[in-house]
């Protein structure tokens, strides 16, 4: 009968995928292999994040940690003796000195950025005169608002802040620390087994139960992590913050951080048919004061005397970052608002359903599998594993098609293996449309001068530096097509650029020197 031959077929396939995957486990345990890469490492030296025994954190910065040669994507060059990337701060306050806490994400913790002193915390806490002033960096990537608030609770009241500022960013609502939930587990696994898990429902239910290549432990950390977190962490963290500031002291304020493109910045998510933003409903029913950061964004970009891509001046070029300028407008605009704070007590409201049922729909249960994938294919990518950095950045393409730094990740990974037509398609892709990835035009520019397209190598860099004048890496790279030009005196003054925008930048001072050194200078 045909439905018995297909539940034999069907009991003949789940009985052929357990057996494979009992002998793949088999394997893997006696060869005893090391540990995958993750998004947000834990398990290794370099990294600069490790697991914390606090579901609601999930990991946390080292404390003490260092790296010369950090990477700004596992690691940072360095972090103070409490874990936190900032300058060294003494517990005790210091008389006459106000104190702010500054809670966030990776817009805080300052991705992308090697300076300290770049940082949005840094930046405000200059602008204060005979450090009357401290701010203390409180940002965690990945972190959503209750974890946040926990690590105010569990390290930053010890510093006994005035006020905390806490800088909400759009995915802030999603219900899980982002980059805890992660595809790459404490197992390497064979690709045919992450694939399986990926695509089959039947694999992935199977390795849960069974706990399969580890699966059914990394299901139940994440799940424990979930389980702290719930499915109201907006809601629940706003309520804890209130309930800090009104126990300790402290003056609580969010400031909203816009989205920017290509010609706007950006207020996001707001409620229907209302003015009002989502968060700043829920900050209401707490009585805790809000600021969108947006007008003050937009203020500085009027002032410009020429046109500016609000993405490409105020972000590292992902619409969400900070650069530099971002980090300092950020920071001014932080200023006025702290100045201006009222001494208002916090009085909790009745409960907002309506913004409430708002911010559940605006969440997520599960992470962006192709961030996670593009993190990874980056780790695989410094350690050399160029094959597996392009299946990672592939794989990120499929999901997300439009995912420009996917596409140039993959141009550079093709790039080291020698396949350069497919890399060149790869890297245009990623210039191609509104949101360009920026680095992708020194990419391109290294691949064309390597193919004699100098002329257009030239073009893609001076108009990279249009978009971003003080990026080192594009002076940097047009510096060595000048010399290759044998343009010397042009091609110190692009290295000399690259050395104002980032001064420890040591291949930008070794061709300088060497170059000086050809011309008798």
């Amino acid at each position: 009968m045909p439905w018995a031959r297909r539940l034999v077929n069907t009991a003949l396939v789940v009985a052929g995928v357990v057996v494979a995957c009992l002998l793949g486990e088999l394997i893997v345990r006696l060869a005893g292999m090391a540990p995958a890469v993750r998004a947000i490492g834990v398990d290794g030296q370099d990294y600069v994040y490790q697991r914390s025994s606090n579901p609601l954190l999930s990991y946390e910065l080292k404390k003490n940690y260092r790296n010369d040669h950090a990477d700004l994507l596992r690691n940072y060059p360095r972090t103070n003796s409490f874990g936190q990337r900032d300058l060294e701060r003494k517990v005790a306050a210091t008389a006459g000195v106000r104190r702010v806490i500054l809670l966030g994400d990776s817009v805080v913790e300052g991705v992308g950025l090697r300076e300290m002193d770049d940082l949005i915390s840094r930046q405000l806490e200059q602008l204060y005169p005979g450090g009357t002033l401290e701010v203390l960096n409180f940002g965690v990537s990945g972190y959503c608002t209750a974890a946040e608030v926990e690590l105010l609770r569990t390290k930053g009241l010890q510093f006994r802040p005035d006020v905390v500022v806490l800088i909400f960013v759009e995915n802030d609502f999603d219900n899980f620390n982002q980059e805890a939930w992660l595809l790459e587990d404490r197992v390497r696994r064979p690709e045919m087994v992450k694939q399986l898990f990926l695509h089959s429902h039947l694999f992935r239910v199977l390795a849960l139960r069974l706990d399969l290549f580890s699966y059914g432990a990394d299901s139940r950390r994440s799940s424990a992590s979930q389980a702290a977190l719930g499915n109201d962490n907006v809601v629940d963290g706003f309520t804890r913050l209130r309930r800090l500031a009104s126990q300790e002291g402290f003056a609580p304020v969010i400031a909203i951080w816009p989205r920017f493109t290509h010609d706007a910045v950006e207020d996001v998510h707001f409620m229907p048919a209302s003015d009002d933003l989502v968060i700043e409903r829920l900050a209401r029913v707490n009585g805790i004061p809000s600021v969108r950061l947006s007008p003050f964004f937009r203020r500085d970009r009027d002032r410009q005397d020429h046109p500016v891509n609000p993405r490409v001046r105020y972000t590292i070029g992902d619409s969400i970052h900070p650069s530099r300028v971002g980090s300092r407008v950020a920071a001014a605009a932080l200023k006025e608002i702290l100045d201006d704070l009222p001494p208002a007590p916090l009085v909790a409201g009745p409960m907002d359903s309506e913004a409430a049922a708002a911010a559940a729909a605006l969440s997520r249960a599960e992470v962006d599998s192709a961030v996670i994938l593009l993190n990874a294919g980056s780790v695989l990518l410094m350690q050399g594993e160029n094959e597996q950095a392009v299946a990672a950045y592939r794989q990120a393409l499929e999901i997300r098609p439009d995912y420009v730094k996917a596409e140039n990740l993959l141009g550079v990974a093709l790039t080291r293996l020698g396949e350069l037509d497919e890399a060149e398609i790869h890297y245009r892709r990623a210039l191609s449309g509104k949101l360009e990835n920026l680095d992708a035009y020194s990419n391109l520019a290294d691949l064309l001068v390597e193919r004699g397209g100098v002329g257009e190598a030239e073009g893609l860099l001076h108009r990279a530096l249009d978009l971003r004048p003080d990026d080192a890496r594009t002076h940097f790279t047009l510096g060595n097509l000048l010399v290759r030009q044998e343009r010397g005196e042009e091609a110190v003054e692009q290295y000399r650029q690259a050395l104002a925008a980032r001064p420890d930048y040591p291949e930008a001072r070794q061709n300088l020197a060497e170059l000086l050194r050809r011309l008798d200078r």
